[in-house]
Protein backbone atom coordinates (compact mmCIF):
# COMPACT_ATOMS: atom_id res chain seq x y z
CA UNK A 1 0.00 0.00 0.00
CA UNK A 2 2.65 2.43 0.90
CA UNK A 3 3.92 1.82 -2.51
CA UNK A 4 0.79 2.91 -4.07
CA UNK A 5 0.71 6.09 -2.07
CA UNK A 6 3.82 6.97 -3.07
CA UNK A 7 3.09 6.29 -6.48
CA UNK A 8 -0.32 8.71 -6.44
CA UNK A 9 1.86 11.12 -4.33
CA UNK A 10 4.67 11.53 -7.26
CA UNK A 11 1.75 12.04 -9.66
CA UNK A 12 0.02 14.23 -7.94
CA UNK A 13 3.29 16.61 -7.99
CA UNK A 14 4.32 16.06 -11.51
CA UNK A 15 0.43 16.92 -11.98
CA UNK A 16 0.25 19.70 -9.94
CA UNK A 17 4.22 21.27 -11.26
CA UNK A 18 2.59 20.86 -14.98
CA UNK A 19 -0.70 22.76 -13.82
CA UNK A 20 1.34 25.14 -12.28
CA UNK A 21 3.53 26.04 -15.01
CA UNK A 22 0.02 26.96 -16.91
CA UNK A 23 0.80 30.58 -15.41
CA UNK A 24 3.55 31.47 -18.21
CA UNK A 25 1.39 31.27 -20.88
CA UNK A 26 -1.86 32.34 -19.17
CA UNK A 27 0.73 35.48 -18.33
CA UNK A 28 1.38 36.00 -22.28
CA UNK A 29 -2.34 35.86 -23.39
CA UNK A 30 -3.08 38.53 -20.87
CA UNK A 31 -0.14 40.07 -21.78
CA UNK A 32 -0.74 40.28 -25.32
CA UNK A 33 -4.33 40.83 -24.70
CA UNK A 34 -3.67 44.08 -22.26
CA UNK A 35 -0.84 45.49 -25.45
CA UNK A 36 -3.56 44.60 -28.21
CA UNK A 37 -6.49 45.94 -26.67
CA UNK A 38 -4.80 49.27 -25.05
CA UNK A 39 -2.20 50.38 -27.11
CA UNK A 40 -3.28 49.62 -30.66
CA UNK A 41 -6.81 49.71 -30.10
CA UNK A 42 -7.33 45.90 -31.57
CA UNK A 43 -8.85 43.44 -28.60
CA UNK A 44 -9.25 39.75 -29.52
CA UNK A 45 -11.86 37.79 -29.15
CA UNK A 46 -9.64 34.40 -28.06
CA UNK A 47 -8.01 35.71 -24.94
CA UNK A 48 -10.82 35.70 -22.90
CA UNK A 49 -12.02 32.01 -23.36
CA UNK A 50 -7.96 31.12 -23.53
CA UNK A 51 -7.81 32.74 -19.68
CA UNK A 52 -10.39 30.95 -18.22
CA UNK A 53 -9.87 27.63 -19.82
CA UNK A 54 -6.10 28.19 -18.57
CA UNK A 55 -6.97 29.34 -14.93
CA UNK A 56 -9.56 26.36 -14.84
CA UNK A 57 -6.78 24.04 -15.77
CA UNK A 58 -4.36 25.75 -13.33
CA UNK A 59 -6.80 25.30 -10.49
CA UNK A 60 -8.01 21.67 -10.74
CA UNK A 61 -5.19 20.31 -11.52
CA UNK A 62 -3.36 22.08 -8.56
CA UNK A 63 -5.95 21.06 -6.06
CA UNK A 64 -4.28 17.38 -5.01
CA UNK A 65 -1.22 18.92 -4.82
CA UNK A 66 -2.62 21.16 -2.16
CA UNK A 67 -4.19 18.85 -0.72
CA UNK A 68 -1.04 16.27 -0.30
CA UNK A 69 1.44 19.56 1.12
CA UNK A 70 -1.52 20.32 3.37
CA UNK A 71 -1.63 23.82 2.53
CA UNK A 72 -5.98 23.50 2.02
CA UNK A 73 -8.28 25.48 4.08
CA UNK A 74 -8.65 24.17 7.65
CA UNK A 75 -9.42 25.03 10.86
CA UNK A 76 -5.63 25.28 11.74
CA UNK A 77 -6.00 27.23 15.14
CA UNK A 78 -7.96 23.88 16.51
CA UNK A 79 -6.08 21.52 14.22
CA UNK A 80 -2.63 22.35 15.10
CA UNK A 81 -3.34 21.97 18.92
CA UNK A 82 -4.06 18.38 18.34
CA UNK A 83 -2.13 15.39 18.61
CA UNK A 84 -0.85 13.48 15.94
CA UNK A 85 -3.51 10.60 16.28
CA UNK A 86 -5.99 12.68 16.77
CA UNK A 87 -5.43 14.82 13.85
CA UNK A 88 -5.02 11.71 11.56
CA UNK A 89 -8.83 10.34 13.02
CA UNK A 90 -10.27 13.25 12.28
CA UNK A 91 -8.80 13.98 9.38
CA UNK A 92 -9.69 10.46 8.39
CA UNK A 93 -13.67 11.32 9.18
CA UNK A 94 -13.59 14.11 7.12
CA UNK A 95 -11.77 12.11 4.07
CA UNK A 96 -14.12 8.94 3.93
CA UNK A 97 -17.30 10.83 5.37
CA UNK A 98 -16.96 13.50 3.64
CA UNK A 99 -14.45 14.64 0.76
CA UNK A 100 -14.44 11.22 -1.31
CA UNK A 101 -18.13 10.71 -2.07
CA UNK A 102 -18.14 14.39 -2.98
CA UNK A 103 -15.35 14.20 -5.22
CA UNK A 104 -16.14 10.32 -6.82
CA UNK A 105 -19.26 12.05 -7.63
CA UNK A 106 -18.35 14.76 -9.23
CA UNK A 107 -15.76 12.71 -10.57
CA UNK A 108 -18.19 10.52 -12.26
CA UNK A 109 -20.08 13.60 -13.37
CA UNK A 110 -17.57 15.32 -15.03
CA UNK A 111 -16.42 12.59 -17.13
CA UNK A 112 -19.82 11.94 -18.48
CA UNK A 113 -19.79 15.76 -19.11
CA UNK A 114 -16.80 15.65 -21.22
CA UNK A 115 -18.01 12.59 -23.10
CA UNK A 116 -20.84 14.51 -24.00
CA UNK A 117 -19.00 17.64 -25.18
CA UNK A 118 -16.91 15.42 -27.14
CA UNK A 119 -19.54 13.29 -28.60
CA UNK A 120 -21.96 16.34 -29.02
CA UNK A 121 -19.09 18.36 -30.58
CA UNK A 122 -20.41 20.95 -27.88
CA UNK A 123 -18.62 24.32 -28.35
CA UNK A 124 -18.15 26.90 -25.67
CA UNK A 125 -20.64 29.65 -27.35
CA UNK A 126 -18.54 32.80 -25.44
CA UNK A 127 -16.73 34.13 -28.73
CA UNK A 128 -16.48 34.26 -32.57
CA UNK A 129 -13.54 31.88 -31.81
CA UNK A 130 -16.00 29.35 -30.29
CA UNK A 131 -13.44 26.30 -29.37
CA UNK A 132 -14.61 23.03 -28.77
CA UNK A 133 -14.88 22.53 -24.79
CA UNK A 134 -14.31 19.02 -24.77
CA UNK A 135 -10.51 18.99 -24.08
CA UNK A 136 -11.14 21.75 -20.74
CA UNK A 137 -14.34 19.26 -20.06
CA UNK A 138 -11.92 16.35 -19.69
CA UNK A 139 -9.01 18.25 -17.96
CA UNK A 140 -11.49 19.16 -15.17
CA UNK A 141 -12.70 15.38 -14.52
CA UNK A 142 -8.97 14.45 -14.87
CA UNK A 143 -8.70 17.31 -11.75
CA UNK A 144 -11.06 15.89 -9.93
CA UNK A 145 -9.98 12.18 -10.31
CA UNK A 146 -5.98 12.88 -9.16
CA UNK A 147 -7.94 14.82 -6.39
CA UNK A 148 -10.01 11.58 -5.26
CA UNK A 149 -6.74 9.26 -6.13
CA UNK A 150 -5.05 11.88 -3.69
CA UNK A 151 -7.78 11.98 -0.76
CA UNK A 152 -7.42 7.84 -0.79
CA UNK A 153 -3.36 8.41 -0.48
CA UNK A 154 -4.21 10.45 2.62
CA UNK A 155 -6.73 8.27 3.89
CA UNK A 156 -4.15 5.97 3.93
CA UNK A 157 -1.52 7.96 5.74
CA UNK A 158 -3.97 8.84 8.21
CA UNK A 159 -4.65 5.30 8.92
CA UNK A 160 -0.76 4.53 8.98
CA UNK A 161 -0.77 6.67 11.76
CA UNK A 162 -3.71 5.44 13.47
CA UNK A 163 -2.26 1.76 13.33
CA UNK A 164 1.40 2.69 13.78
CA UNK A 165 1.25 5.54 16.29
CA UNK A 166 5.23 5.98 16.53
CA UNK A 167 6.05 6.69 12.60
CA UNK A 168 5.53 10.43 11.15
CA UNK A 169 3.41 10.61 8.20
CA UNK A 170 5.20 11.01 5.45
CA UNK A 171 5.26 14.18 3.74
Amino acid sequence: MARLVRLIDRLTGLVGQGGAWLVVPLFGVMTWEVVARFCFNLPTFWAYELAYMMTGAHFVLGIALVLRRGQHIRIDFLHAGFPPRLKAALDAVVYVCFLLPVVSWMTWRLVEVALRAYLEGEVSGESAWNPVIWPLRTVLAVGFALFGLQIFAETCKCVGVLLFPRREPES
